[in-house]
């Protein structure tokens, strides 16, 4: 299992900003261990398209909860970004009805997402919405058709690793509340 294929793809936003969204999620989720080691890549002759590639592979769960967070950061009140997650599927446990193929992509989108869900697309264009609670619904509408995007390294410059804050780690018991439960 390379944990090297699932990652998040992020685009139109600011280095600085996507630094400050990272090191919120890290430490916020400090006590998973998922959050260890965070690498930010930016795509050559891109400023501000960037892939979000986690060391220690997070569940399906947290992965979800960490493309929501992303684009809905706390005190981030200019960013907009373009956001895509993208999942093995036999890295997910759950025998969820839209695990077809080998991938599906997590986002969201302004008016078909709620706080509390990512929007899910699989590889045959099936379009479903994934709440925090583990509830999974089909969409008669499609929201997003499915583009996988390569992550070849190669193609990127690495920018830096993301861990917790030592104090944060320590004090921190969040695991299992995820970031949206605090509005």
């Amino acid at each position: 299992m390379s944990n090297q294929n699932n990652f998040i793809y992020i685009e139109n936003v600011t280095e600085r900003d996507l630094l400050k969204a990272l090191q919120d999620l890290a430490n916020l989720y400090s006590d998973s261990g998922y959050t260890d080691e965070i690498k930010l890549y930016r795509k050559k002759d891109n400023y501000d398209l960037f892939s979000v590639v986690f060391t220690n592979l997070p569940d399906f769960e947290r992965f979800a909860y960490f493309v929501n967070y992303l684009y809905l950061p706390f005190e981030l009140d200019k960013f907009e970004p373009k956001i895509k997650g993208f999942y093995q599927v036999n890295n997910i446990s759950d025998n969820f009805e839209f695990k077809t193929k080998n991938w599906v992509q997590l986002f969201m989108t302004k008016d078909d997402t709620d706080l509390d869900e990512v929007s899910i697309v699989n590889e045959i264009d099936e379009n479903y919405n994934y709440d925090f609670g583990g509830r999974v619904k089909k969409l008669s509408k499609e929201l997003q058709d499915y583009n996988f995007i390569d992550l070849d390294l190669n193609q990127y410059y690495f920018i830096t690793e993301i861990n917790p804050n030592q104090k944060n780690k320590k004090s921190m018991k969040l695991e299992s509340n995820p970031w949206w439960k605090f509005w």
